[in-house]
């Protein structure tokens, strides 16, 4: 065919593969620029800030009974370093150690580093996937194979060969960007988990040594009980010898001494299982791990508790934030279901080079090479396609209502904890008071027994009436700080405040504080 000339002087027919490569670069862009198949994420809305009522404060009084007052501090910032604000040194370096040291944040930490290598993995999609593959061989061929007409013909020989092949997913459809975007999604879920687990970690440790600390009280009190049963009992028996007291008040004063001994025992155990989960927390075997003997006066109440609204909650509590990013998973997914029922478009190409002996491979005359490019789409598939589409739309509705039923459950731990706290310092007024009228009846009785007015045994009912409410008054403490921990956990642990990562490991916390 002979070539024709156009105005500008081209040949047509050299003019034409230029305009057919121009028109298949724009056909590549338009697809490339394609949307991505599915619906786009959106976040869930925030929650309204009445969803749990915020008090002032709670009850307080002034000495000899003194009672602190904790204010709360409406849309407050919680610290990263919450636990600091119980005033407590060894606490503080027993937290410290624990997430340096804890083999389940650890383990949380390995699996957040794999998740983010399967994002990586994900997106190594978006580019072309190159191969390379070299080989020899020994062959036997016969006339027929290689279209020669004479069956005697038999050849055997050595084939070298090299090749290069490349392939490219356009994603017109997004089917890849939406399996980026759920890895992505997934890799979040890793990462609040973890969070989650940091924040249950620190307050654990605290309950923890608040427990420790309730129970050295309670059995320092126990043992002032049986001294002071031990010396009634004394003075009893004596006035038996003279008379002046019958066996029966005696026998009475034993079995209460009895008593009291065999309830020592029981907080002894629980006091070493408090310090063995301690060992346990901070990633120590038990019999490595010294008791650091937590006492209630070494522990400061703090005065002003910060308490965020619920639309910054929802924002800030990594169980619901991993919730979310379930819900995120669950609407990629309805993405790539839905990309699987449309085409796939890919580019492939490759270059190899055959020959009968290795030096053959340098020849340009050998080459080979392919380019091509391929479109494939369901036909049928027996409604498998679309019922897994349905599917994901289903999971996602199930996500959607299990982060609504995290939120709910969330909102009510902060209320719960709130109300808790009010109710601990009314309850520890009451306990306060209790053991003020019993240590004013334990006076006057003193006072009555020394005047001969009373007997011991008088006395000794009035000193286990009022350590009795020593007793009570020590667990209304203990319960009073537990649940103001329990505060802090439940607004999600101030993890957003940290000025280093709290997922980082040791070494790179210390690296960061050192740039």
């Amino acid at each position: 065919m002979p070539a024709t000339t156009t105005p500008s002087g081209y040949s047509r027919i050299a003019f034409a593969p230029v305009r057919r490569r121009a028109c298949m670069g724009t056909f590549v862009i338009a697809l490339l620029a394609g949307c991505a198949a599915g619906p786009d994420y959106e976040r869930p809305a925030a929650a309204p800030d009445d969803a749990y009522d915020i008090p002032q404060a709670t009850a307080g009084h002034e000495p000899p009974a003194a009672l602190t007052r904790q204010m709360f501090d409406r849309a407050g910032a919680v610290r990263a370093d919450w636990y600091r604000v119980f005033g407590s040194n060894k606490l503080d370096g027993l937290i410290e150690r624990a997430l340096s040291d804890s083999p389940t944040l650890a383990a949380g930490r390995a699996r957040l580093d794999a998740a983010r290598e399967a994002v990586n993995a994900s997106q190594g999609a978006l580019f072309p996937q190159i191969g390379a593959s070299a080989g020899v061989s020994r062959q036997r061929a016969s006339g027929i194979e290689l279209g020669i007409d004479d069956p005697m013909f038999i050849n055997v020989f050595n084939l070298y060969s090299g090749r290069i092949s490349a392939s490219y997913d356009l994603d017109v459809f997004g089917k890849t960007r939406r399996r980026i975007e759920r890895s992505e999604a997934q890799l979040d879920f890793a990462r609040y988990q973890v969070l989650d687990t940091y924040v249950t970690l620190v307050n654990n440790l605290v309950a923890t040594a608040v427990a420790e600390a309730g129970l050295n009280a309670a059995i320092d009190t126990t043992r002032q009980i049986i001294d002071s049963q031990q010396r009634t009992l004394d003075i009893v028996e004596e006035q038996v010898r003279y008379g002046a007291a019958i066996d029966a008040d005696a026998s009475q004063i034993r079995t209460r001494l009895a008593r009291t001994r065999a309830s020592l025992e029981p907080l002894r155990k629980q006091r070493a299982i408090a310090v063995n989960r301690m060992a346990t927390l901070v990633g120590a075997a038990p019999g490595d791990f010294d008791d650091p003997q937590f006492v209630m006066d070494e522990l400061t109440l703090p005065d002003t508790l910060p308490v965020s609204v619920p639309s910054a909650l929802v924002r800030q509590r990594p169980d619901i934030l991993a919730a979310e990013a379930l819900v995120h998973a669950a609407s990629a997914q309805i993405g790539i279901a839905s990309a699987n029922l449309l085409p796939d478009f890919s580019i492939t190409g490759s270059y190899s080079r055959e020959g009968l002996a290795l030096g053959d491979l340098t020849d340009p005359m050998n080459a080979l090479w392919q380019l091509g490019a391929s479109v494939s789409a369901p036909l049928f598939a027996g409604g498998r396609l679309r019922a897994q589409k349905r599917a994901a739309q289903q999971q996602y509705v199930a996500a959607l209502a299990d982060y609504r039923a995290t939120a709910l459950a969330a909102f009510g731990e902060v209320s719960n904890s709130l109300r808790s706290i009010e109710s601990d310092a009314r309850a520890l007024r009451d306990q306060q008071d209790a053991a003020e009228q019993a240590r004013r009846n334990l006076e006057t009785v003193r006072a009555r027994v020394n005047n001969g007015a009373a007997s011991h045994i008088s006395l000794y009912t009035a000193e286990a009436q009022y350590q009795q409410t020593l007793l009570d008054v020590a667990s209304a403490r203990v319960t009073r700080y537990s649940d103001s921990a329990d505060l802090f956990r439940a607004l999600g642990g101030g993890w957003w405040n940290a000025d280093t990562s709290p997922l980082a490991t040791p070494d790179d916390a210390t690296t960061a504080s050192v740039d």
